[in-house]
């Protein structure tokens, strides 16, 4: 995941924005039990992997005034610890490992580098992480490789190039505990579209810098799109993705949820096409935390 599972801040009523920012900040500081350089991998994807776990489970959560790392001298809303920031904090650090270790084989020596370092910091984070939920653990590394193979042999059927992201957040979702059978189907249906939209709107999101350093990007090898075509990328993208949102929300209507429905409906139905028309009109998406975090006021 990469940052594009964001809300749409404009469209939510003040409460649930506070109560959103108070799931955010929870989840940085559970991270923290996983290892401090663990907190920079913040994202808004796992943010929503919490509020998802919430909304499936109705066990008791506390939100208390706490002090952020980033803006000490001012008490943010924050949720405790809970079992559902615990999955989201360990499912990031898993991910996060997994990504800097495909990064290790960039061929940009800069980026080799930093990825090298990055990976060995967040080592211990991952062990922890995979030693608590073993099997979906498993299952992420085991479709991570198969997302390597597929690149490696530069396939151009963009369906197939975004299956393992799809089978990975369908793992990632479909490992919530405590799910009765058919809401871990329904989360697991919902994983592998979301896991769809976020490989195609990070391709389409890179198409042009990968175009530049020669890197595989499915798009580039469609037809008429081999000189970065963006118009014609753009197209695709728009017809694939509208297509995924349609199974998307079409999954989640059958979601029995319990609490947190009015963020997840912005979500879900505001916050997924607005990123991506972002990313369509040539918006960068952000992808780092420093960049990334959540406005606190």
């Amino acid at each position: 995941m990469f940052g594009y599972i964001r809300p749409c801040k404009p469209q939510m009523k003040i409460c649930d924005y506070e109560t959103y920012k108070a799931v955010y900040c929870g989840l940085c500081k559970e991270l923290s039990r996983f290892g401090f350089i663990s907190r920079f991998t913040l994202s808004y994807d796992f943010a929503f992997l919490a509020l998802l776990h919430l909304s499936v489970n109705d066990g008791k959560t506390n939100i208390s005034r706490q002090r952020c790392m980033a803006h000490m001298l001012k008490k943010s809303y924050c949720m405790e610890h809970c079992e559902e920031l615990t999955y989201a904090a360990a499912m990031m650090c898993i991910s996060i490992y997994h990504k800097l270790s495909d990064d290790k084989s960039d061929e940009k020596f800069a980026k080799k580098i930093a990825a090298l370092g990055l990976c060995g910091a967040i080592k211990g984070a991952y062990r922890k992480a995979a030693a608590m939920y073993p099997e979906t653990a498993e299952k992420i590394s085991e479709y991570m490789k198969l997302q390597a193979e597929i690149e490696s042999e530069k396939c151009t059927s963009i369906d197939r190039a975004a299956e393992p992201s799809g089978l990975i957040t369908a793992a990632i979702l479909s490992g919530i505990p405590s799910c009765d059978e058919n809401t871990t189907r329904i989360l697991e249906r919902m994983g592998y579209l979301l896991g769809r939209y976020v490989y195609i709107t990070d391709a389409l999101d890179d198409a042009e810098e990968d175009y530049k350093n020669k890197n595989y990007n499915p798009f580039l090898l469609q037809e008429n799109c081999e000189n970065c075509n963006m118009d014609e990328i753009r197209r695709i993208a728009s017809d694939s993705v509208n297509f995924t949102l349609g199974e998307l929300a079409n999954a989640y209507v059958l979601l029995d949820t319990k609490r947190m429905k009015p963020i997840l409906d912005n979500i879900i139905y505001k916050g997924l096409p607005v990123t991506f028309n972002g990313v369509v009109s040539g918006e960068k998406i952000k992808k780092t935390i420093k960049k990334q975090e959540f406005e606190r006021i």
